[in-house]
């Protein structure tokens, strides 16, 4: 009988009918009222007040009765238990992390599907698949360029999910669900992504209103970034950046130097033997010319390598400076591009 009243559904909704007040029963038991729009994918879509649409997954279905006589559909609040609501992200130039306002609990199935194109300043292209990248300083490096990328808990979370034009996955916590397009600048880009996302409707009160929202929730610290130019022929470079007990700092660089007259080399510095073992270096187990960092206050400051890429977490407070793993700075030349990036400690 089931199979039978669904597939009258799905007659009905071919037939382009006018449905106005349907009446639909879950298998658990709950009932919605409003008006079936469509039906696509193995999925319901109701309209439950004006504007107000819900998802309901086809197997969670026992049964649908159509009225088409009412003029106005009846409204039953939205409910979990196999019901799936929608909301609409827009993301382009003008913010790098969207908070979708959606929350969603532990064990909560999230599907996003995605569309769009990002023009980027140096006129490449990407949809929401992105395209491969080597670029360290990319949000997420070693994932592609422009590839849209999913967060929850908060931005600083370290757990993300790649969703490029389409992805499912599990929440692995409770929390906010965010959205970010891995890119390593948004200044000069012009497009956007528009992304559809689908939780369990107990997941969010707002999960069917369309939004393009600020990143940081309430309460929360916000993570900060700065680019940062290392010269070569000075010790150490004031980053500006106060860090505090708990927070996860993570420095990428590129670039090449000269640390003296005829030798080059990149982050990860240069030569490393028994002579650079005799000399005064800030870290000297690493080459020379390698970007190193130091961080504290009074006399616990503690100096640390960097080299292309350092994550760590910060164990004593003060500012983070910035330099050069070398004792003599006149004959050197170049300078390293560092960014900077500060997750606040939970």
């Amino acid at each position: 009988m089931r199979r039978i009243v669904i597939l009258l559904a799905l007659i009905v909704l071919a037939g382009g009918l006018a449905l106005t007040a349907d009446t639909v029963k879950l298998k658990n038991g709950r009932i919605v009222k409003g008006r079936v729009v469509q039906f696509r994918n193995a999925e319901f879509t109701v309209e439950v007040s004006p504007g107000e649409r819900v998802l309901l997954l086809q197997d969670s279905v026992e049964s649908i009765e159509f009225d088409a006589a009412s003029s106005a559909p009846s409204v039953a609040a939205p409910s979990a238990g196999g019901m799936a609501g929608e909301k609409v992200v827009t993301l382009d130039n003008r913010q790098e992390v969207v908070a979708t306002g959606i929350r969603v609990r532990k064990g909560d199935k999230v599907v996003v599907r995605a569309s769009g194109e990002m023009t980027w300043s140096d006129g490449r292209k990407t949809t929401p698949a992105g395209t491969p990248s080597r670029d360290s300083f990319l949000p997420f490096p070693g994932e592609p360029q422009g590839v849209l990328v999913a967060m929850v808990g908060s931005p600083q979370s370290p757990t993300y999910h790649l969703i490029g034009e389409s992805a499912e996955f599990e929440a692995l916590s409770d929390g906010e669900l965010f959205l970010q397009i891995n890119a390593r600048s948004l200044a000069g880009a012009s497009g956007s992504y528009t992304a559809r996302v689908q939780t369990p409707m107990g997941s969010t009160a707002t999960a069917t209103t369309p939004a393009s929202a600020a990143a940081t929730p309430s309460g929360a610290a916000p993570t900060s970034r700065k680019d940062v130019e290392v010269p070569a022929n000075q010790s150490w470079v004031d980053t500006g950046i106060d860090l505090r007990e708990g927070d996860v700092l993570r420095i990428v660089a590129e670039g090449t130097i000269n640390y003296t007259s005829s030798k080059t080399c990149g982050p990860e510095g240069g030569e490393s033997d028994w002579r650079v073992l005799s000399r005064a270096l800030p870290v000297n187990d690493k080459g020379r010319g390698a970007l190193v960092g130091k961080m504290g206050e009074g006399g616990a400051v503690l100096a640390f390598f960097v080299g292309e890429r350092a994550d760590l977490t910060v164990e004593r407070r003060g500012r983070l400076f910035l330099g050069i793993n070398d004792d003599n700075y006149g004959d050197n030349s170049g300078s390293f591009q560092v960014r900077i990036r500060v997750n606040p400690g939970r």
